[in-house]
């Protein structure tokens, strides 16, 4: 591929066998030779990547991840060698809808070099879309941002970043980290716009999806330790902004917290950070149930909280 690369759609993958192929084709059908595809396998146990290599077209690049270190990482891992301007975020699971690039580049090249990351639409395989409420066109302030995110049911765009911003800003990596660190130090550092219309296809059908598994109440305790720490980051870097802008998601990244330490077996932290919560929301009947659940047993706690649905 000796011509001039715009886009680099980076994918991360983990034991997607039968999903994985979708979304590269998703790809490969878009118009336009200045694009590559970047799939960092992270470690996959199963056929995943004879799924890729099966695939032949010199646009794509296979990238591996000796063991599992979390998708964040796998897209660190793309975005340091991606030769784009742009950076195209796409998760395993999802697709590029047809014609989406071709709206992506017209974006690109008008919408002004001060513009490190555009945010786009997407809709859902089941009938929702994605952010909800949908973005509205224009260029998006951190403070803006802070006060969207606080009445969003769905909080997945896809995104289209910079190559330069994408390197001062990489994903915070962890085994399960989200994506809620990254897109606040990504409005808070960057120029972001938002465009309203879909150019992705979220789907739901993975049977180990992240957000299910855990839920588990063995994989619960595992991993709140983990999530507890990029918690605390959050809440460090941007906690007096979302209490002051976003205070619905605060009270909820504190009740979260709070759960985290009880999962972890650390009741007093957990008590201390679930009467932080009680200040802000003295009638929570969820905070209240929290507490004494927590007191009670960290196993109980885990099991309760594994029965309940992860949000999709």
């Amino acid at each position: 591929m000796n011509h001039l690369i715009i886009f680099s759609i980076c994918i991360p993958v983990h034991n997607r066998e039968r999903l994985i192929g979708r979304a590269i084709r998703s790809c490969l059908t878009q118009k336009g030779d200045d694009f590559e595809i970047i799939v960092t396998d992270d470690g996959s146990t199963d056929r995943t990547v004879a799924v890729i290599e099966a695939i032949h077209d010199p646009r794509i690049r296979l990238l591996r991840h000796e063991g599992n270190h979390g998708h964040a990482a796998a897209r660190n891992t793309a975005e340091k060698v991606a030769a784009g301007e742009w950076i195209v975020v796409l998760d395993r699971d999802d697709e590029l809808l047809p014609g989406s690039l071709d709206l992506i580049r017209s974006v690109v090249q008008t919408g002004g070099s001060e513009v490190k990351c555009y945010e786009f639409m997407c809709r859902r395989d089941d009938g929702k879309c994605s952010p909800d409420p949908p973005l509205v066109d224009g260029r998006i302030s951190y403070e803006h941002y802070l006060r969207r995110i606080n009445k969003q049911l769905h909080f997945d765009p896809l995104l289209c970043i910079r190559r330069s911003a994408a390197h001062r800003t990489p994903w915070y990596e962890s085994q399960f980290s989200g994506s809620v660190l990254h897109s606040l130090d990504l409005h808070r550092e960057h120029c972001c716009a938002a465009v309203s219309a879909d150019v992705g296809l979220i789907h739901t059908d993975a049977t180990n999806r992240i957000s299910w598994v855990r839920r588990s109440p063995n994989m619960a305790r595992t991993v709140g330790v983990e999530l507890g720490l990029e918690l605390d980051l959050i809440l460090s870097r941007h906690g007096t902004e979302l209490q002051r802008l976003a205070p619905l998601t605060w009270r909820r990244l504190m009740r979260v917290r709070a759960s985290y330490y009880f999962l972890q077996g650390s009741r007093w932290s957990g008590v201390i950070q679930t009467l932080r919560c009680l200040q802000a929301s003295p009638l929570s009947a969820e905070v209240w149930a929290q507490l004494m659940i927590g007191l009670a047993s960290p196993q109980m706690y885990a099991r309760i909280r594994g029965n309940r649905r992860p949000p999709t």
